[in-house]
């Protein structure tokens, strides 16, 4: 086999550290339904997330307080995985969320980077998604 031919085998080889982060993210996005406080636990204390229509929320008391605000003002998340990839430290996570507002249930196509420490714990989290497009639902909710 080449020298080429190894170094790409050897890149495309499964890593562990992917695999620990897409289990970390996958169970972070299952644990939606649970107390905020459980969802703070997934963050390093200095992450950053940040929702890309909207300011950083930095370090993770104040990313708590955030999912806190966001999980009270809905119910029934179903943050659905379509699909995931990882290379190092980074997970990339296609997903449909949904949940419910007001008895109406709003859908969000989402892609979500994660930034993971050594120990899993997500240093940064960013979301990109249509934030118009989202509101437009809610507000069909009649949700000011």
């Amino acid at each position: 086999m080449s020298e080429r031919s190894e170094r790409i085998k050897e890149q495309s080889a499964p890593r562990p550290e992917g695999a620990q982060n897409e289990s970390a993210v996958r169970e972070f996005l299952g644990a939606w339904n649970d107390e905020a406080k459980k969802l703070g636990d997934f963050f390093a204390d200095d992450a950053v997330f940040q929702m890309m229509a909207r300011d950083p929320v930095r370090g993770r008391p104040a990313i708590e307080e955030e999912l806190a605000n966001q999980a009270a003002w809905a119910t029934d998340f179903d943050l659905a995985v379509l699909n995931i990839a990882s290379e190092g430290n980074v997970v990339l996570v296609e997903r449909l969320d949904s949940f419910t507002m007001n008895g109406a249930t709003i859908k969000v196509p989402v892609v979500g980077v994660f930034e993971c420490d050594g120990a899993g714990k997500f240093t940064a989290w960013r979301d990109y998604f249509d934030w118009d497009g989202m509101m437009q639902q809610v507000a069909a909710a009649g949700i000011d």
